[in-house]
């Protein structure tokens, strides 16, 4: 007898309709297909009242791993528009870069530093440490505090997170 193992399914990104995030999500979960749909609190203030509010940190999109015969069943859910296209193929979003969106979703997508000379703004960096590790993007010095922009390479989105210094290191661009 022999055993094998069923390779893991790469995360792929949906766009989905204006406001649907939630109950596209709701629905995937409903039918057995994994998703992810990171979520930001904000406190919001109308004239009478404040709130904390939840939305989605990347409006229009849900991120899913669906199994090969789930494909289709995705783009069947009310309110899912298509795969996020890239290159030809679904883009594909890595697990260490859905790593780092439950960890700025869990952390409040936060993290103060103080300000260095050892980086420009434009540098090309990689996350040493931390919650981020792995993760290339670009310095962007702004009040006294850098700004690291984390690049999710498979839909050409850009999250804007600070960061300590300390967990950067400059890379070299080969061109």
């Amino acid at each position: 007898m022999f055993s094998y193992c069923v390779p893991m399914s790469n995360w792929k990104v949906i766009y989905v309709s204006s406001r649907a995030e939630k109950k596209v999500a709701e629905r995937l979960k409903e039918k057995g297909i994994e998703c992810y749909l990171p979520i930001k609190k904000e406190m919001k203030q109308w004239s009478d009242r404040k709130k904390m509010v939840e939305s989605p940190l990347i409006n229009g999109y849900v991120f899913v791993r669906p199994k090969p015969l789930q494909r289709d069943v995705v783009l069947q859910q009310q309110g899912v528009l298509n795969y996020v296209r890239y290159n030809g193929g679904d883009a594909v979003v890595r697990e260490m870069e859905i790593e780092a969106l439950k960890s700025i979703e869990e952390k409040g997508y936060h993290v103060k530093g103080a300000f260095s000379n050892v980086f420009s703004q434009g540098d090309k960096v990689k996350i040493e440490y931390g919650p981020f590790k792995g993760l290339y993007g670009s310095v962007k010095a702004e009040a006294k505090q850098h700004v690291f922009y984390i690049a999710i390479e498979g839909i050409g989105y850009t999250l804007t997170v600070k960061v300590p210094d300390e967990v950067l290191a400059k890379i070299k661009c080969t061109t």
